[in-house]
């Protein structure tokens, strides 16, 4: 028997990819082929309608979210460095969410202000901690799930499959 492939699915905490999580745990065919755990990254900007219905998700359906913020620095305030800049994770509940931007606080004291020339929000806030977390239980090779619907196609990325993105909603695959 073969082994099985690693599909993280990133839950942004919105309807599209609440659909995209159920769907993938309930009625794709192709799930028994593949180890899968979703992922929710809070900002600490997030409203609480949001941490909401991400936790009430998991319990209506039974489906287990790790919840993750970005930590930027250490114990003593340093920011961490490999290679230049590094985000970490840390793992967190619905309870332990930050609600006042402490994550988002964090990064702006090392990096300033995102903008429109500088978009690093999301890669920092979001992506890399959920790069950290899948790292952290040995997942080096995987693809990740985006919740995109048919009529968002331009949201696709350009090198979706060479970055093993996965877009259920619009494509079957991989």
């Amino acid at each position: 028997m073969s082994e099985k492939k690693k599909l993280l699915i990133s839950f942004s905490g919105g309807r599209t990819s609440a659909y995209m999580m159920w769907w993938l745990y309930n009625e794709w065919k192709d799930r028994d082929n593949w180890e899968m755990v979703t992922v929710f990254a809070n900002t600490g900007k997030e409203v609480e309608g949001t941490l909401f219905f991400v936790d009430e998700c998991s319990q209506e359906w039974g489906i287990p979210i790790v919840w993750v913020e970005a930590k930027c620095k250490d114990k003593n305030g340093v920011p961490f460095s490999e290679k230049g800049w590094s985000v970490k994770h840390k793992i967190i509940t619905y309870e332990t969410a930050s609600r006042k931007g402490e994550p988002f606080e964090e990064m702006i004291s090392i990096l300033g202000i995102p903008c429109q020339t500088a978009p690093f929000c999301s890669p920092q806030l979001k992506r890399e901690p959920i790069k950290s977390f899948a790292k952290s239980i040995g997942w080096e090779d995987f693809y990740t799930a985006i919740g995109v619907r048919f009529d968002e196609q331009n949201r696709v990325n350009d090198n979706w499959i060479s970055n093993k993105i996965m877009y259920p909603l619009i494509f079957n695959n991989p």
